[in-house]
């Protein structure tokens, strides 16, 4: 069974109405540090976000509030501008047994920030201190990297490594103002499959990570993103 949570992208035609439609959006926040840790505990946040979303933000960094974000749907997808590190998901989203989450995810101009984004599964608790997720992340510079959360805990499923699956943000078509990256996490029997734009980066142990539960979007502090899907498929 599938179930689409966005209208997936139209090539040329999606490119021109996304950035006709973005030409009116502010450009993303000055620098501050980067790649940070986020070892702090996630927060609720009372914010304007799209209907049936939510959002918990890293504590303790004290930079940024919630009022940085701005977090709209825009066909096809959502535009995030951060604002505050964090995770953004539905209730609904939910993911067990053998599935598929996917989401293409358009990176805008990140200028020397190393800020990563991606997807995460296996979220449990996130209301709370006690949280639990596996995530998923690229960024500018043509790298992915695997992290297991539990807590105020993280435990890298894999480092920051270069792949050439991965495109960097100096690997965009010239002319273009944003690069595209397919990230999906892929739950088969006792394995787990981290793919980018559908070459295999990484499989692991079911095991040792959470992926049953909770999933949705993982942003970094000073990120301007436009996701055109967030997609599920339950079963193999």
């Amino acid at each position: 069974m599938t179930m689409n949570r966005s209208t997936t992208s139209g090539g040329c035609a999606f490119a021109a109405a996304l950035l006709l439609s973005l030409s009116t959006l502010a450009a993303p926040a000055p620098a501050h540090a980067q790649d940070h840790q986020h070892m702090d505990a996630h927060h609720g946040a009372d914010v304007d976000l799209p209907e049936g979303w939510m959002a918990h933000f890293d504590g303790g960094h004290g930079a940024h509030t919630s009022q940085d974000l701005e977090f709209v749907e825009m066909a096809p997808g959502w535009h995030i501008t951060t604002g505050p590190s964090g995770i953004f998901y539905k209730h609904d989203f939910r993911a067990e047994g053998d599935f598929t989450v996917e989401s293409e995810i358009h990176l805008f101009d990140p200028g020397e920030r190393r800020e990563s984004f991606g997807i995460f599964v296996g979220g449990r608790a996130l209301h709370g201190e006690d949280q639990r997720y596996t995530y998923f992340l690229v960024r500018r510079t043509g790298e992915f990297m695997i992290r297991h959360r539990e807590g105020e805990e993280l435990h890298n499923v894999m480092g920051w490594t270069e792949h050439d699956a991965v495109h960097g943000w100096n690997d965009r078509a010239e002319g273009e103002m944003s690069v595209p990256n397919v990230l999906s996490i892929q739950a088969a029997g006792d394995e787990v499959v981290f793919s980018v734009n559908g070459t295999e980066v990484h499989r692991t142990q079911r095991d040792g990570i959470d992926v049953d539960g909770h999933y949705g979007l993982r942003v970094n502090h000073n990120l301007n993103l436009h996701i055109s899907r967030l997609d599920l498929v339950q079963g193999s």
